[in-house]
Parts: C-alpha cells; structure tokens; sequence
C-alpha cells in the first residue's frame, strides 16, 4: 500500500546559505543571497533512517530512496520535500527516471515503477529477494538483478516479465546495457554479458571472488571490481581481460571513466579501517595516483566517485565527503556529515547531492556547493548505473539496431588483369547512417563504399565487406567472385559468334536459295523470250515464201 507524508526539512545551514528570509505581511521574502564556499552546505533534507541510495536529479528534483523504506521526490532549489513513496522495506537501489516515470526496488522483493510528477505507483513486479540492485531502462524494458540469483527484463509499461536470466549467487551489481548487451556482475564471482533482447548469455568472465561492484563501460572495454582485490578491464565482444589492477581491498565501489582514467574507491569488508581512491589508466591499467583519507586508519570506501569539472567527488565511511583533483589526486576541499558516507555523489549545475547516515538512526540528503557550474560527466553518471541526470546518455533511447552488409558486384565474367568494380552501396543501416565500409578481397585490406580491383591470377576468390554505423555497430557479408583467363572468356565469346555464325550461314545460305530461284526465273524468262523470238522468224519466213 502506498503512503504519502512528510518529513521535516533540517535548516542548519539553508539560511546562511542561500539567504536571509524575512516576513513581508502574509509571506516571505527573499531580500538577499550569501555566495556559498566549495564544500559548503547549501540545504539539508533529514529522513528517519540512512541514506545509502544513490541520488538521481531529473528536472529540478533529486529522487533518492532511503532505509526508513521510503523513495522520496525533493526540489533542488529549496530542499523540500514533492512527495514520499512507501514501499515496504529499505531502499538501497538507486532510482532510474524515465519518461516520468521512477523505476526502484526495494529490499521488499519489489520492483516499483512510480510517477515521477504525483509519486504514485504504476505496477509492482515482485521477486524471490530483496533487490538492492540499480534498474536500468531501455527500449521500453527495465534490467534489475536480485538476492535470488537472478537478472529480470521487466515490461517499463506493464511491469510483465520478459524474461529471466539466473546466476549462481546474488544478484547485488547493478546492469549496464551498451549496445544491446547486459553487464552484470554475481556474487558466484562471475561478470556476465547477457542479450539484451533475448536473456541469452553471450560469455561470461571469472573472478576469484564475489562481484558487489556495477560494471561500466568505455570504448569497447567493461571495467569491474571484485573483492577478489582486482579491478578488471574486459572486452565486450570476446569477454577476454585486457588487464588487471590489484588495489588493497575488496571494491565494491562503482568504477567510472572519465577523459581515459578509471577512478574506483576499495574497502576493507566487514572493517572500520582501509580504503583508496586509486586513478588509472584506462587503456594500460598502470596506477596515475591513489588517495587516502588524512588520518591514522583511511577510511572504506564502498561510494563510487564521480567527476564534474576536473574534480573527482566521492564519499567514505569516515563521514566524509572528498574533493580531489581529478589530474594530480590532490584534495581540494572536504564536507564533513554526521555518519558514514556510503551513497554515491553526483554534481548537477554546480550543486553536489549525496545521502549518508545521519547518525542516531538518521539520515540525511545534502545539497552542497562546488566551485564550477558543471555536471557530472564521467561514465557511471552517462550511462546511469546508479545515479544519473538530464543529460543521461541512454535515457529513453532505443537499443542501437544493427546495420546490414551487402555486395555489388559489377562484372559478369571477370577476367585476369580486368578491373572489377565491388559496391557496397546497397548496405544499409535502419536507425541511423552508416560511417564505414571495410573490404577483404584476396586478402588485401580496401575500404570505402566502393571498390575498384584487379585479379592477377585465376581461381575463385573470397570477398568480405564489414559496415559499421554511427553507434559502432556493424555487419559482415562474404561473396566469392571466379575469374577466368581472357583466352577462355574469348573462347566463350566465340562459342557466342559461333552461334551468330550459324545464324548467318543459315541467312547466307536462304540467300543462296533466293539468289538460285532468282537465277532460275531469269533463265527460264529468257528461253521464253527466245521461243516468242524463234516464232517471229519462222512466221516471216514463210510469209517472204507465200509472196514468191
């Protein structure tokens, strides 16, 4: 059953912050605004539990859920509250906004699609365990894994199954769709690469221990933490590691990518001490910098960073909240709270929220300031993994379909030192333009929609064309080409003439026959006129006779 209340607003420091607020008659007045200092409080919202919910910010309202079992809707300007969603246990899961529309689980066994703007609910779709697992929506389907083992494609409309995938442990990571393919990490210690439209898996990838952390992905490489102590970087299409990090605990943070760096925090599970900020390459995986909390134990570090402007923000279990530049791993700035800092920031206009523990069974979502007016722009964020904003890279957006590879070729007998003509022009791509064409043609590499190429030998010859489109892509077709010598096209040719040959001896030889009839009627038309001739004579013979 949904329930709607309100909890109060902490002003500790929103005054100071925003501005002095006087009474006017019957209403309030803003009569002055104080510029705020980085790392300072902008407004506080208190909840009756901890918040380790990662925030999302969507057209001016932070959705965060909550371990008093509420998903809450409040307005980044001021801080207040739009709306309260009750579920029936704590929310853990980070909210994914789309179409209007707040996609959560809960650790009720539930997966919740509530509206965004009136915060009421639209479906339920239940599971076997609680889901602290981020959902993530495309093409009109929501991607949710669960303690029961088991990744779930869920109808974004209806909240029907599609189907199920099932691992062998927990599904606690959070998936990532690129390109029509799912990430997801298990606690059976495997990274999996699932279908998006089929559920089929497409390989798998082994650590030596469970997979808390959400995998994210850069440039055709997935990158994940395990507890195994590893950050890994994989190849989507083969599931083959690229290289491995080994940082000093177990990660269970996020890893996000931004200007070719991955940054990941590591924690010491089940401990109060241990934990790193580490900066890595993201092709080579060789360390650029690590940064440890100041003090005699570091900190855990199970917040995922996130980068806006240069600076890499992220949270530990020391209650506080870091700034570090993203560069050199030099601090910045801190913020300190009054609990542990487990949810992971994200900056949106210049303005950080993140939840933490608010101490004596509280919790808190902060608005604090930054020195730039950016947004997070590092992949983690991009692609929604937990937490995301407007500029959300797949929001709404449909899974890529694929181009289709076709081959031309514009020759019917093609001959040794004869140019052939190979097009690819019939090639298309359904939801987009096409951005490459590739040829193997005798084992030499051409490319462009067309190709112009010459055989040098005879045989049958094997012809490939790859086509990428403009979201990477592509398609593969084979044709094979036989090529003959110019002598045996020739031969072919007189077989041809020989045909048009016999058509002319048969003309030639009606000719013949025309030309002999003809002959025959003149001979004939002659002896005739000799016979009308040898009449005449004989008739003035015997005339010339009478008269003598």
């Amino acid at each position: 059953m949904t329930k709607f209340h309100r909890i109060p607003l902490s002003r500790r420091r929103y005054v100071q912050t925003i501005g002095a607020i006087v009474a006017v008659g019957s209403g309030l007045t803003n009569i002055g605004t104080v510029a705020a200092d980085s790392g300072d409080e902008i407004w506080s919202f208190e909840t009756e539990d901890r918040i380790n919910s990662s925030p999302t910010v969507v057209d001016g309202t932070v959705f965060v859920g909550c371990d008093d079992s509420n998903l809450y809707a409040i307005d980044t300007g001021t801080g207040e509250q739009e709306w309260v969603f009750e579920t029936g246990d704590g929310v853990v899961s980070s909210p994914t906004v789309v179409d209007e529309t707040v996609y959560v689980g809960s650790n009720d066994n539930h997966l919740y699609a509530v509206d965004a703007v009136a915060g009421e609910q639209k479906w339920a779709f239940e599971t076997d365990d609680r889901i602290n697992s981020s959902p993530t929506v495309v093409e009109q389907t929501v991607y949710v894994g669960s303690y029961d083992n088991n990744l779930y494609a869920v109808d974004a409309a209806t909240g029907e199954q599609k189907w199920v995938f099932e691992t062998d442990g927990g599904v606690y990571s959070s998936p990532t769709v690129v390109n029509g393919i799912i990430y997801v990490g298990s606690w059976d210690d495997n990274l999996y690469a699932v279908n998006a439209t089929t559920g089929d898996q497409e390989w798998v990838f082994e650590t030596n221990d469970s997979i808390d952390s959400s995998p994210t992905v850069v440039d055709e490489t997935v990158y994940v933490g395990s507890n195994d102590k590893h950050l890994y970087a994989i190849d989507t299409e083969t599931g083959e590691q690229k290289w491995a990090f080994e940082t000093n605990y177990g990660i269970e943070s996020v890893p996000t990518v931004a200007d070719g760096t991955v940054y990941v925090g590591s924690r010491k599970t089940l401990s109060t001490d241990g934990g790193t900020l580490y900066a890595i390459d993201a092709a080579t995986g060789e360390q650029e910098w690590i940064f440890e909390s100041p003090g005699v134990t570091t900190a855990p570090i199970p917040s995922s960073p996130t980068v806006a402007d240069g600076t890499v923000y992220v949270g530990t279990d020391n209650r506080t909240l870091y700034a570090v530049d993203a560069a050199t791993g030099s601090q910045e700035w801190v913020f300190r709270s009054e609990g542990a800092i487990d949810s992971s920031p994200i900056v949106v206009d210049g303005t950080l929220y993140v939840g933490s523990d608010g101490g004596f069974a509280k919790g808190n979502l902060f608005a604090i300031e930054t020195d730039s007016q950016g947004s997070s722009e590092d992949s983690r964020v991009m692609l929604g993994v937990l937490g995301h904003h407007n500029d959300w890279r797949y929001s709404g957006q449909q899974i890529n379909a694929p181009p289709t590879a076709s081959i031309r070729v514009d020759a019917n007998r093609p001959t040794v030192d004869e140019p052939v003509i190979f097009e690819g022009t019939n090639s298309s791509d359904p939801d987009g333009s096409l951005t490459s064409y590739e040829w193997v043609i005798d084992d030499t590499v051409h490319s462009g929609e067309t190709v112009e190429y010459v055989f040098t030998s005879t045989g049958t010859f094997s012809v490939e064309l790859t086509v990428t489109d403009d979201d990477g892509a592509t398609d593969t077709t084979t044709t094979s080409v036989t090529v003959k010598s110019a002598e045996i096209n020739n031969g072919s040719s007189a077989i041809d003439e020989s045909d048009s040959d016999g058509e002319a001896d048969n003309q030639n030889e009606s000719n013949e026959n025309s030309s002999t009839g003809l002959g025959f009627s003149i001979v004939i038309a002659g002896l005739g006129s000799i016979a009308a001739g040898l009449g005449g004579l004989a008739y003035l013979l015997k005339k010339r006779l009478n008269d003598e």
